[in-house]
């Protein structure tokens, strides 16, 4: 699928970042303005912003533009890329262990703050990106904006947001793909909506005969 260009790029990059010596500590020194510690510290939104992308979709949407899914439809996929999406960046984060650049802990890889801003905007981008092109790139902005802050807070490397990155926008597209396809298939009988409570989430699936 041309949509795995981008995502897989971005991949293959932190992976280029991580294989040669010293070139993820040589970025941050570069890219890392953490001023946390100043009495002039500026709050830059990324714990915000990552949400503005899809809450972009939602306003929009509200406003008048038409989606292309209705609402449940969509709902049910944004669901689903968080809840998977989730579930690779915190497995990742648990076999990697790889440590903060501020040494705050030892979760760094990949971003999950990241991988969320660029669900909405790939969610954004499916939605609304149709009717212009500058919707979409608008939520990409924002995205690569976070990215670019979480290395210049000093909470992640490089290669940690551009994998989230990854995670991200890969995650939505084959949401996207696995929900269409299946409703395809069967267009009024199944109904597939996510299932979350504080103990568990899954996935729940009704078929009428």
């Amino acid at each position: 699928m041309k949509e795995s260009i981008v995502p897989v790029s971005l991949a293959l990059g932190s992976g280029i970042i991580m294989a040669i010596p010293n070139l993820k500590v040589n970025l941050q020194s570069k890219l890392n303005w953490d001023n946390q510690a100043s009495p002039n510290y500026i709050v830059l939104g990324d714990d915000y912003l990552r949400y503005a992308p899809t809450v972009a979709a939602y306003a929009l949407s509200a406003c008048g533009l038409k989606s292309k899914h209705r609402f449940i439809n969509r709902s049910v996929i944004l669901a689903l890329a968080y809840i998977s999406s989730d579930f690779v960046v915190n497995t990742t984060k648990n076999i990697t262990k790889e440590a903060r650049p501020d040494n705050a802990a030892n979760n760094s890889m990949p971003s999950q703050h990241v991988a969320l801003a660029f669900i909405g905007a790939t969610f954004l981008d499916h939605e609304l990106g149709y009717i212009s092109p500058w919707i979409s790139v608008g939520g990409y902005v924002t995205a690569s904006y976070v990215a670019y802050v979480r290395v210049a807070r000093n909470a992640h490397w490089t290669n940690d947001v551009l994998m989230g990155a990854a995670v991200g926008m890969i995650m939505t597209n084959a949401t996207y793909w696995a929900y269409d396809g299946v409703m395809k298939l069967f267009p009024k009988n199944l109904t597939i909506a996510p299932v979350i409570d504080p103990l568990q989430s899954g996935i729940y699936l009704c078929y009428k005969f």
